[in-house]
């Protein structure tokens, strides 16, 4: 009988130091939970250099070279592949939470921040959507 009481003491046991997880802790003043503030401007380590093709109409796609400085400016080089055209950009960027935006002469590009990844938005910020999707992604290199 002893034996069965154990059990069933050691199992209440279990169970109630089981129970409290998934819920944000209380402060030590009993005050609410701080929410996560985790973001790309907060955690991430977003500045380097990020390279990818992009999709273009008129040709097989656009040759990428993002490089993001520790100063808050960028510069992006652009190649048409098989076409001798172009462009290089230089100017200075912001992020916000997972938002990072480019200003530039003709306006401004938006990409979302990922993990050693960034991927552009339309000018509404929002993802790119349908079969290309995939393909609006530029990939970290190297970091600065």
């Amino acid at each position: 009988m002893k034996t069965n009481n154990l059990l069933i003491i050691a199992a209440v046991l279990l169970f109630a130091s089981c129970g409290g997880r998934g819920r944000p802790a209380a402060s030590a003043d009993g005050a609410a939970p701080v929410p996560d503030m985790h973001t790309a401007e907060t955690s991430l380590d977003y500045t380097g250099t990020y390279t990818g093709v992009l999709p273009a109409a008129d040709c097989p796609g656009i040759e990428v070279r993002l490089i993001l400085g520790d100063d808050g400016r960028y510069t992006l080089d652009e190649q048409y592949i098989d076409r001798d055209t172009r462009f290089h950009t230089a100017g200075r960027y912001t992020v916000r939470e997972n938002l990072l935006t480019l200003d530039g002469a003709d306006g401004a590009t938006f990409y979302r921040i990922e993990e050693n990844r960034l991927r552009m938005l339309t000018p509404e910020r929002q993802p790119v959507t349908g079969e290309l999707a995939d393909r609006y992604v530029l990939t970290k290199t190297k970091t600065e």
